[in-house]
């Protein structure tokens, strides 16, 4: 843990290294320094937050986890991707199904937090077009993300569950296995599919919940 928050502690002091140095140099368009580097570090913090969140759901033993309750899916899927929305990444955000509600047995936070994980991956695998699709299929509450990013290689996708594994140089490699972890905690499933061959890149992932049960 204490390797994955050194890394973005780096570029942090770094930057604000940098700022110092262009304060007092009228050689530097000051203004540009400080949006670049505020950029830069904003990422930094995100990547602190995520780092803590990982270690902590990760580190939460079965028993210590709170139990499924019935949670509108489609509400919070909708608030996610509006989420991303907000973004200036160029990325289309679709959504389907979200305009009829579908209940599972879940927790809304952590819900969202899968979510928004999945959501992450596909804008950090460069897609530019990114559908997620809420349905009932029989006896499962479905939630589909699927992206045209650069897919993953074949040779990863069975390893992609394990923790402190990832595609990624940065991240924590913790987010699908936590995702995995939850899901699983509540009686569904969380499956990938992806595909790096030419003109076929992409990754879907299919999450399947428990219905909420008649009463």
């Amino acid at each position: 843990m204490a390797h994955e928050i050194k890394n973005p502690l780096t570029p942090m002091r770094l930057g604000m290294q940098h700022l110092r140095r262009a304060r007092h140099d009228p050689r530097v368009d000051f203004d540009k320094v400080l949006d670049d580097n505020v950029t830069r570090m904003l990422g930094e913090i995100d990547r602190l937050d995520e780092i803590a969140r990982a270690f902590s759901r990760y580190g939460t033993v079965p028993t210590e986890q709170l139990a499924p309750e019935p949670v509108n899916a489609s509400r919070v899927v909708h608030d996610v991707v509006e989420l991303e929305r907000m973004g200036e990444d160029g990325v289309r955000w679709n959504l389907v199904g979200s305009d009829r509600p579908c209940h599972a047995m879940a927790r809304a936070p952590e819900l969202r937090e899968v979510v928004l994980n999945l959501l992450e991956n596909a804008r950090l695998a460069a897609a530019r077009t990114v559908t997620t699709t809420v349905a009932l299929e029989g006896e499962q509450v479905t939630i589909v993300v699927s992206d045209d990013g650069h897919g993953i290689a074949d040779e990863a996708l069975p390893r992609i569950f394990e923790p402190h594994f990832s595609t990624r140089t940065s991240g924590s490699g913790l987010g699908l296995a936590i995702s995995r972890r939850i899901i699983e905690g509540w009686g569904g499933t969380i499956s990938v599919t992806s595909s790096t061959a030419s003109g076929q890149t992409g990754t879907q992932v299919r999450i399947a919940l428990v219905p909420v049960p008649a009463t």
